[in-house]
Formats: structure tokens, C-alpha cells, sequence
């Protein structure tokens, strides 16, 4: 992307419900080097009342769901999808099917502790998704194909976060309570390349000698900071105190954020810009701050906050480094938990895709970013009975995987099938 903010020319999908009238597309990002996908357990209440319980609301997946929340884009007014067209008395047949659009790929009967929880494509053909709440199960992707592969998860953790840089260095991340524990996956086998007595809320994959991982603000586990791994030891970085997940493109240039705040690390040590002007403003019932980061390019960044209002969530917005500043580029009225959004991902044109997972009884959507407008997506199943909790682009495409699960209508404590889905063709 180049360093000024391009003009996208307008670009709506059939497959989703435009909020304010439009969506745009654009020129393609290059495609960053790692997907990754991260997620955080929610802050504990009696210190910051504004966001979610502890594993992103799962610990109220039974709760009865209230009346499901709109979506607007400031600004602009609400757009249904249309049905399929008929004329002179006859149904016109739907272009649905032959445009690009979420489909489900693989259910897996887990229980409704199941579900999975993070996802990573390797190459155009390959993958990985994790699964369980409790004690976590890994499952590999090969072209249309997911087969089920040992991995040394262990009971009360489950995978926050997984990473690639190649076939032969894939991660996964796991948290549960206030331990975590990094994984690597060599082509052949899983081992543990290191425990933390604190927990793990994101991280950064660039190479077999370049990964960062970093904590997660929330209690129990917090207080982690910031550490590289550089192929044989893991440091603890002092200057990446407080950072909570992050995205790079070279050993020399990665985005983080913590807070209000984004931080950029040149190689030696991590600068911090304030983008709180950018956030919803700070009142009495919320807690604004950036919860996730994507670096596409060289001079191309994304950030996503939030107000973090007490039970309503959001509103969300959406910030963007040019090269040379930070600008709030799109912003949006979500009425649910928006703890958390570090599973952004790139769409491969230009835009982003944000999970915005149901938290209590709220309805759960999928989130599209593109050429300053928000819409979400039409899923292959109603937006009560479905959760996407991570997302990750297929390299060198425009296709993206997706991870969550499906439940009973209103109650994402009955009937869980974990489901990974994919956005294509």
C-alpha cells in the first residue's frame, strides 16, 4: 500500500448487509508474511467494569439472549439485504451462490465445551485450527481437507493464538487461567518451546528465529510484558512493557498496541504514539483503548478500538497509518462485547475482517472493513446461532478462514458443533 491513504472505488458484496448504504474495495495490500489471530480473556469486573468476563463470554454461553443489537455506522442509515428478484411472476435464480461468500467447511462434535478457537492458513493449501475449550485438540489443513492431529494440549487451557511463517514453523499459543504456554509445530511433530507463569494475549510470528509474544492486561494472569524469542533463547523485552499483541512485517518494523497506545519497534526498541484522541471518548461507563493491530505493508497499519462501553460494548472504530500518521478512518455502533478484536485480519484487497464475538446474550456478527465503511456479513447461519472468534487470510488470495461454532438458537451453551469456515467462491 502506499504511504498516502488510497481512493478505493466503491465495491459492495451480495453476501453482506451494507449498513451505510455502500461498501468500497480497493487496490490489493501485499500480503503480510504471518497470519495470525489472537484473542484475550475479558478484564476482571471489579477493575474495569466496561468489558467482558474472562474467555470472551463463555463462562455465560446459557444466558437467555436479549433483543439482537443493531448495527449503524455513524452517519448513515441501515440497508436490508435484498431477496432474489421476480419477475413476470417468476424467481429470478440468486447470484448468492456464485459469489464470493462464508461457508462452512468442517463441523466437529466436541461438546459444548467445543469450539474452535484460532486459525492460521499456511500457503494457498494449508492451515491449522485449533478446538476446545478445556483441553485443546489441533486440525490440519490440506486443500478442502481438515485431519485431526495429535497435540500436547492440556487440561483448562485452550489456544488463544496460532501463527505461521511456513509449513515447518507453525505456533500456537495457549492460555488458561494465569499460565500459557508457547507451541511449535517443526513438520513433523508439536513441542513446547516455552511455559509462562503469566498469561499470553498475542503475538508475532516472522521466522523460526523471530517471534514475539506479549501479555494480556486482565487478572489473574496479568504482568506477562513482552518477550523475543530469537531461535534459541526467549528475552524479556523491558521497553514492550504493557503490550498486549501486535503484527509485523520485518525483524525491523512491527506494530503493537497496550491501551491507548500503538508502539512501533525499529529493531532496537519499541516508540509509543498515544491514538487516544482517535478512541470514543472516555466517560463514566466505558473504557476506551485499542484492542488489535494489523500491519499489511511496509507503510500500511490498522488499528481497531473501541469504547468498551459497560454492557452495550463498542462503539468500535477503525484507525490507519499511512506511513506517516494515524487517522480514524470508519467507526461503528455495535451493540455488543467487542472483547476482543485482536483476530482481525486482512481481506486481500485492501480491507479487513473483524470478528465481533457474541459476549452473554448478544448476538454475534462478522465485521467487514472496506474503503471507510463497515458492514456485516451474511454467515451460513442465523447471527444467534453462530460464533466466529477468529479469522486468518489465505496467502496470495482473497479468501480467508474463519473459527468458531454453532449453537442453539439464543444459547451458545447448547448444541455447540465447532465449525471452521471459509470465504471464497
Amino acid at each position: 500500500m502506499p504511504s498516502s491513504t488510497p481512493d478505493w472505488s466503491a465495491l459492495a458484496s451480495q453476501n453482506e448487509k451494507v449498513v451505510d448504504g455502500q461498501a468500497a474495495g480497493g487496490p490489493s495490500d501485499s500480503v503480510p508474511p504471518v497470519q495470525h489471530g489472537l484473542a484475550q480473556p475479558g478484564r476482571h469486573r471489579s477493575a474495569v467494569p466496561a468489558r467482558r468476563p474472562l474467555w470472551r463470554g463463555r463462562t455465560s454461553r446459557g444466558a437467555a439472549a436479549a433483543t439482537a443489537a443493531a448495527l449503524a455506522v455513524t452517519g448513515a442509515g441501515s440497508v436490508s439485504a435484498s431477496a432474489s428478484p421476480v419477475v413476470a411472476g417468476t424467481v429470478v435464480a440468486s447470484t448468492a451462490a456464485i459469489s464470493p461468500a462464508w461457508h462452512i467447511v468442517k463441523q466437529v462434535h466436541a461438546g459444548d465445551a467445543g469450539g474452535f478457537t484460532a486459525v492460521t492458513a499456511v500457503g494457498t493449501t494449508g492451515g491449522w485450527a485449533f478446538n476446545g475449550q478445556s483441553k485443546p485438540t489441533a486440525w490440519r489443513r490440506s486443500g478442502a481437507s481438515w485431519t485431526q492431529v495429535s497435540f500436547p494440549g492440556k487440561s483448562g487451557e485452550r489456544v488463544i493464538a496460532a501463527a505461521a511463517s511456513s509449513a515447518t514453523n507453525v505456533w500456537a499459543f495457549t492460555g488458561g487461567g494465569s499460565r500459557s504456554r508457547a507451541l511449535r509445530w517443526n513438520g513433523s511433530g508439536w513441542a513446547v518451546e516455552r511455559s509462562f507463569s503469566k498469561q499470553i494475549g498475542g503475538a508475532v510470528v516472522l521466522s523460526r528465529d523471530n517471534v514475539w509474544v506479549f501479555g494480556q492486561p486482565y487478572v489473574p494472569g496479568s504482568g506477562l510484558g513482552s518477550w523475543h524469542f530469537n531461535g534459541h533463547t526467549w528475552t524479556h523485552v523491558t521497553s514492550g512493557k504493557g503490550l498486549e499483541g501486535g503484527s509485523g512485517v520485518s525483524a525491523s518494523n512491527i506494530w503493537a498496541f497496550g491501551g491507548t497506545d500503538v508502539a512501533h519497534w525499529n529493531g532496537h526498541t519499541w516508540s509509543r504514539t498515544s491514538v487516544k484522541a482517535l478512541l470514543p471518548a472516555k466517560s463514566t461507563l466505558n473504557d476506551p483503548a485499542v484492542m488489535g493491530i494489523l500491519e499489511p505493508s511496509p507503510n500500511s497499519a490498522w488499528a481497531i478500538g473501541s469504547g468498551n462501553t459497560e454492557d452495550d460494548g463498542g462503539p468500535t472504530v477503525v484507525l490507519h497509518y499511512n506511513g506517516h500518521v494515524w487517522s480514524k478512518v470508519a467507526q461503528g455502533n455495535f451493540g455488543i462485547g467487542t472483547d476482543p478484536l485482536q483476530q482481525v485480519s486482512s481481506d486481500g484487497h485492501g480491507g479487513l475482517w473483524i470478528p465481533m464475538p457474541a459476549s452473554g446474550s448478544r448476538a454475534s456478527y462478522l465485521v467487514h472493513y472496506s474503503g471507510g465503511h463497515l458492514t456485516t456479513a451474511a454467515l451460513p447461519a442465523n447471527d444467534r446461532k453462530i460464533n466466529v472468534d477468529a479469522v486468518a487470510l489465505i496467502p496470495h488470495t482473497t479468501q480467508v478462514l474463519g473459527a468458531g461454532f454453532t449453537h442453539a438458537y439464543n444459547n451458545p451453551g447448547a448444541n455447540v458443533v465447532a465449525a471452521i469456515l471459509q470465504y471464497k467462491s
